[in-house]
């Protein structure tokens, strides 16, 4: 399925009120590159529009927007896959219950936290049961929550889109506070240490129009900060040190052109990584110990695994 029918099929209305003709630059993904060099496509050919990876350090788990590439669509075709941390795919569907486009995911305690177009499902990972559900719709407006980044055990994180808003979610109560508006807030994590979460952003359209950003709290109140001039169209965000970030970049939206970069937080600026191109790089995983990158290659339907 072409990208540009992706987007005019999937509810067009949440992508901030975007027209068909600023939506030209969208219109012609090319599918299907072979991945070589350093680069290792692993055992995946049944991920669907893959979109975000994490691991409990045991297994990763993949999300899978589904074999329409409809992320804003209620269709009920995406799920949650389990892999070997070599890549092999050990379980093609492990949630039980309906997933619709599902995208950023967290863990905590034996939980793996997934947000799904509005909402977020919190998944058993011995057993693959939805034991919750929050609705993120009512307190953001938002039809497109995309990462989840955790806080502590009974908060999370969540970027929302296609309304420009970074959310903190309490999973006990299932109170949704608005924490800072981005405007196409994507990518985001949380540097507990220092109490900081770093965001990157995506502008559909302007391939350059994304930037990175830091929330910090004075006296309670949330502040957002832009960092440095580094802009691209970001998606995937991670600490891998306290004075370094990851983040993945589309770089066009008419061919494969994806790529990573590490941003160094005291200097501000980034170096792009001597990789091989990759179709759409996603919501990626970051073994900071070993510094491995695992990648969610979306438009091709691949795992990439990257060393840094």
């Amino acid at each position: 399925m072409s990208f540009s029918r992706y987007y005019n099929q999937s509810r067009i209305k949440y992508l901030s009120g975007l027209k068909l003709n600023q939506m030209k630059p969208l219109i012609s993904f090319l599918t299907g590159m072979v991945l070589v060099i350093n680069a290792m496509a692993q055992d995946s050919s049944v991920l669907a529009h893959p979109e975000s990876v994490i691991s409990d350090g045991k297994f990763l788990y993949v999300t899978n927007i589904g074999k329409a590439l409809d992320p804003g669509a209620k269709d009920g075709d995406g799920f949650i896959s389990k892999l070997s941390l070599d890549g092999k795919v050990l379980e093609a569907k492990l949630n039980t219950s309906k997933l619709n486009a599902p995208k950023g995911t967290a863990i905590i305690r034996g939980m793996l936290y997934v947000a799904d177009v509005d909402r977020i499902i919190g998944i058993e990972m011995a057993t693959g049961k939805q034991l919750a559900e929050i609705n993120l719709n009512p307190a953001t407006g938002s039809g497109f929550v995309n990462d989840l980044t955790t806080k502590d055990d009974f908060t999370l994180f969540a970027s929302c889109t296609d309304v420009g808003k970074i959310a903190e979610v309490n999973i006990r109560t299932g109170n949704v506070q608005i924490v800072a508006n981005v405007k196409g807030a994507n990518g985001i994590t949380y540097d507990k240490a220092n109490n900081r979460l770093y965001t990157c952003s995506f502008d559909f359209q302007n391939m350059k129009g994304g930037e990175l950003g830091v929330i910090t709290w004075k006296n309670f109140v949330p502040g957002y900060e832009k960092i440095g001039d580094v802009h691209g169209a970001f998606d995937g965000l991670a600490l891998l040190d306290d004075h370094t970030l990851i983040v993945s970049d589309w770089g066009a939206m008419d061919h494969p052109a994806g790529f990573v970069e590490k941003v160094d937080l005291k200097t501000k600026q980034a170096t792009k990584l001597d990789w091989p191109v990759i179709n759409g790089p996603a919501d990626f995983y970051l073994n900071v110990g070993e510094k491995k990158l695992y990648i969610p290659a979306l438009v091709e339907g691949k795992l990439v695994i990257q060393q840094l």
